[in-house]
């Protein structure tokens, strides 16, 4: 095998497959090391598994579904999709106004149908999810955030109640507070899988509760009013349209701010680019980290920092080679890579002559791991040139909190990034020709 790949690189073409080879097998290497973790797997599974499991069974106990409760089951699954599109940030965390459209449901349709209507809506939210690696697993946990609403309809098939009463006000409070305690049963397990903090839990179920029974209460008046029938449906609505309008406001403010802001924000952009590739530089990397762990502690919980560093593979030898002009092109292409491969919101820097770091705040909603390292391996694996020389890079990721800390996170992804270079010089990972 030795002796077959000296005499390849004998002839260009059979260089470039070579290096190819190489390149394919580091990115699955580094896709497989990011696969979700044991832990996470089997709580999705049991969780996700269970509002599954239960929501088909209870919706085979539904005997009778009229024509207008199937108008009201559809408009309902997309009214609840819509719901996670508008979400709403507050000082305590992030809103989805679900909460009326799931009233909605235990009413306007066989109670025994909600909780399928529910899981429906989750899956309709962002649906290109099926198209990434880990689909079963994506699917699983889109359908465990629907896990609250099998309390309610539980309580309310048990006793009969398929009609909206305010005499029932009892048994509605029993119904809320099985969902009250199914979301602190999943909240409390996924911060012990995810490694959250434990002293925001606290604060996150008392927001949480909060805008739920407020929310809930609009759904539970517009369904008793209209004795559930269609017409209440543009009621059910109407929190969905406050939050968007809510929303829209709050990103126009924050347009104006930055427009108003805009000579000084260009100013202190021009003191922490990095002159030769244009991204951040050192200095406005240590600044991002402090700002990302401001936004992580005031967050209660419902943002995720997601950090990977990379270095350009082979620097050195393209410098000796080729010399520091084409190192140097490199270097910038490099960078380019990075920044078209994360969110435009994301802080790229060059950290050191061959090394960059990308640092990005999510909301729970936005991040997704895989996505993330997916997309940065695939920017790095030699899909660019510069010339003859392919754009390569090693890269390690990590997030907070699964960290402690931002600078945590920072310190685990550079120290995989060391792994994956260890790995790469122990297997005799060519450079390029050039």
């Amino acid at each position: 095998m030795a002796e077959g790949r000296e005499s390849m690189r004998g002839n260009g073409d059979a260089t470039g497959d070579t290096a190819l080879d190489d390149t394919l097998e580091l990115a699955r290497r580094r896709a497989a090391a990011h696969q979700p973790k044991p832990r996470d797997r089997i709580t999705t599974a049991l969780m996700g598994g269970t509002q599954v499991v239960l929501s088909i069974a209870l919706a085979l106990q539904t005997e009778r579904v009229t024509g207008s409760q199937w108008v009201a089951a559809a408009v309902l699954i997309v009214l609840y999709a819509s719901s996670y599109r508008v979400a709403f940030e507050a000082a305590h965390g992030s809103a989805a106004p679900s909460e009326s459209v799931l009233v909605a449901a235990l009413f306007m349709v066989p109670v025994t149908m909600a909780p399928l209507v529910v899981l429906i809506g989750l899956q309709l939210i962002r649906p290109d999810y099926l198209r990434r690696p880990h689909r079963l697993h994506g699917f699983l946990l889109r359908a465990a955030s629907g896990l609250q609403v099998l309390g309610p309809a539980a309580v309310l098939w048990w006793r009969g109640i398929d009609e909206p009463d305010l005499a029932h006000w009892p048994w509605y409070l029993v119904a809320l507070a099985t969902q009250f305690a199914i979301d602190a049963v999943m909240l409390t397990i996924r911060t012990k899988v995810l490694a959250m903090p434990w002293n925001d839990i606290p604060r996150l179920l008392a927001w949480t509760f909060a805008m739920d029974t407020a929310i809930g209460s609009i759904g539970l008046a517009a369904v008793a009013a209209t004795d559930a029938r269609l017409t209440a449906l543009p009621f059910v609505a109407a929190p969905l349209v406050f939050a968007w309008l809510v929303a829209h406001d709050r990103q126009r403010q924050l347009q104006a701010t930055l427009e108003l802001g805009q000579a000084v924000v260009e100013a202190r952009d021009e003191a922490r680019a990095d002159p030769l590739t244009g991204v951040a530089n050192r200095r406005a990397w240590e600044e991002a980290i402090t700002q990302a762990q401001a936004e992580l502690d005031a967050s209660f919980g419902t943002r995720v920092v997601a950090v990977a560093i990379a270095d350009v593979d082979h620097l050195k030898h393209v410098n000796d080679t080729l010399g520091h002009l084409v190192g140097d092109a490199l270097i910038t292409a490099t960078a380019r890579a990075l920044r078209e491969a994360v969110p435009a919101e994301a802080t790229v820097a060059r950290i050191g002559g061959d090394e960059f770091g990308v640092l990005w705040v999510a909301t729970r909603d936005e991040y997704d791991g895989e996505r993330f390292h997916a997309d940065l391996v695939q920017a790095l694996s030699g899909g660019g040139r510069v010339g003859d020389v392919p754009v390569l890079a090693s890269l390690g990721t990590a997030s907070a909190p699964l960290a402690e800390s931002v600078q945590a996170a920072v310190d685990a992804a550079d120290r995989t990034l060391v792994g994956t270079k260890s790995t790469q010089r122990d297997a005799g990972t060519p450079s390029p020709d050039v």
